[in-house]
């Protein structure tokens, strides 16, 4: 096959340059939430994120936590076939990787997985909102269904350009 006859290559898609938005570095204000009649934990973090060609991006995310060094890394893309944005999840602290799908709604996107919690140690539902203020600015939520039905706030992050 020569290059005349090859397909097309894909091209990103407006999903792919929201995304690419998110490359550069990142101070974090986080706040984890381990107890809802305590007020939350508070840190500060950074994180690193680069595109991997035009359709991708990695995020490398740096703080302590409770006095220890903790590190972690997500992925993230959009599918096309699909309509589904996808992301992956893993970090120094717990022997779980995350795979989560999800939609964007607005300037918001949703993704949503079942993983083991931490809290419960039996799998659960998660779901995470990422709403966009500006390019230099976001705010992601995580969530758990706990076993009750209800659902609890895990951590809430807040992204300024660096």
């Amino acid at each position: 096959m020569t290059e005349h006859e090859a397909p097309p290559m894909p091209q990103p898609t407006a999903e792919h340059k929201l995304l690419a938005q998110h490359a550069g570095k990142w101070k974090v204000h986080c706040k984890f939430y381990m107890d809802p009649s305590q007020p939350p934990m508070e840190t500060e973090a950074t994180e690193t994120i680069e595109m991997v060609g035009e359709f991708w991006t990695v995020g490398r995310f740096s703080s302590n936590m409770m006095g220890m060094p903790f590190f972690g890394c997500a992925t993230m893309g959009y599918e096309p076939h699909s309509d589904k944005f996808v992301g992956t999840w893993m970090d120094s602290m717990v022997p779980t990787f995350f795979y989560m799908t999800g939609t964007q709604k607005g300037d918001t996107i949703t993704m949503r997985c079942k993983a083991l919690s931490g809290i419960t140690n039996t799998v659960l539902e998660h779901r995470t909102t990422e709403k966009h203020l500006s390019k230099d600015e976001r705010i992601f939520e995580m969530f758990v269904t706990m076993p009750d039905g209800k659902e609890m706030k895990m951590m809430t992050n807040h992204y300024r350009r660096a």
